[in-house]
């Protein structure tokens, strides 16, 4: 069963191209999205991978943490075991098949997407900063 999803978000960690068993290439990292406002705002944290040429793709793009990205995918949930104290948890998983970068979203540290385009560098974007993420790109263990 497909299930799409279509978001915006920033990356919480630099990308690392790795290769599974199989020999296929995969990208996986975490993006946060903000919800809500003032006092109520929160952020979202959704687990990414993407496959063979697609995270080959987005690899040699330059994707970092802090990168605003808009993604499309099939979302999933996936259970996991927390390190702290071995309770269970579902955490929302995308294999993504479209991303692109969003205008004016930060790219990377000192840089901007839409460098040259007018667009206020620094502007207040409306998301949380992702900076206090631990290790994992998670704000959980």
């Amino acid at each position: 069963m497909f299930t799409p999803i279509t978001l915006t978000g920033r990356v919480t960690a630099d990308l690392e191209l790795q290769t599974s068993a199989n020999g296929t290439d995969y990208i996986q990292f975490n993006v946060a999205v903000n919800k809500g406002y003032g006092e109520q705002e929160h952020a979202n944290f959704y687990q990414c991978v993407l496959f063979g040429k697609a995270s080959e793709r987005i690899s040699k793009a330059g994707v970092k943490k802090g990168s605003l990205l808009f993604i499309t995918g099939d979302l999933d949930l996936v259970e996991f075991t927390r390190r702290s104290d071995g309770s269970k948890g579902m955490i929302p998983k995308i294999t993504v098949y479209e991303w692109s970068y969003v205008p004016g979203g930060k790219r990377a540290e000192g840089g901007n997407a839409n460098a040259g385009s007018g667009a206020p560098s620094g502007a207040d974007d409306g998301f949380m900063n992702v900076e206090d993420c631990g290790e994992n790109g998670l704000p959980f263990n």
